[in-house]
């Protein structure tokens, strides 16, 4: 199996998708169990759909079954409906465009779209990405207007190379990012792969001729033609 991920094999992602599980598991026993609190029930569903999400990315990084990893996101779906914080705009934004380079239906796009709406920061690079040109929110309102610049421009000017200036530029603008740099940490298991899905998202959505994007490091080229 040829691995997507370059900077880890796939005997890692085997120890971190089994331990990422394993406390997925731990996690859902106690909600089971009446173990957690009442006003932390969300909150921990919350906490599994984090660990779930990056499952899914480390599933992607370690070349699994693209249909495989789409059932595996269906099933966080009414998990997320119900209890997704939305307090991260990045993790939405993934979130986003996961669904939709998944080839979820339009009922599903839907509810995701009308959750990640009563995040103060939802904005019209997210609603592009769930609605496409059906999209009637307004395109000035942009959450984070100077780390998104180049994507919105593209998409506003169905511009390639702003595309390709904001993917190169991607993993270095990310340094805020919870994930960046967990490749060089060696002490615990916390890499689950780079990917610029919205890039690949937003490409997609566009149209936009690809292939020499294909061996652009963080490029999700695969996903981005899956259906």
């Amino acid at each position: 199996m040829q691995m997507r991920d370059k900077l880890r094999k796939k005997e890692y992602f085997d120890t971190f998708i089994e331990e990422e599980i394993e406390d997925i598991q731990m996690f859902e026993d106690s909600l089971a169990d009446g173990e957690i609190e009442e006003d932390r029930i969300d909150s921990i569903k919350d906490e599994i759909l984090l660990i779930k999400l990056g499952v899914i990315i480390a599933r992607y990084s370690r070349c699994d079954p693209i249909d495989d990893i789409k059932s595996g996101f269906e099933d966080m779906i009414d998990m997320f409906c119900e209890s997704w914080d939305g307090g991260i705009y990045e993790d939405n934004l993934w979130f986003a465009s996961l669904a939709y380079l998944l080839g979820l239906d339009s009922a599903k796009l839907e509810k995701i779209r009308k959750k990640l709406m009563e995040s103060d920061t939802y904005d019209y690079l997210i609603d592009f990405i769930l609605s496409g040109t059906e999209s009637k929110f307004d395109n000035s309102k942009i959450s984070f207007p100077r780390s998104y610049k180049k994507l919105v421009k593209s998409i506003n000017e169905n511009d390639k190379e702003s595309l390709l200036k904001y993917l190169r530029g991607w993993y270095k603008g990310s340094q805020e990012s919870s994930w960046y740099d967990t490749h060089k940490i060696t002490d615990d298991n916390l890499y689950y792969g780079y990917w610029c899905f919205d890039a690949g998202a937003v490409a997609k959505r566009l149209g936009l001729e690809d292939s020499d994007l294909q061996n652009e490091q963080y490029y999700p080229y695969d996903i981005v033609h899956f259906s």
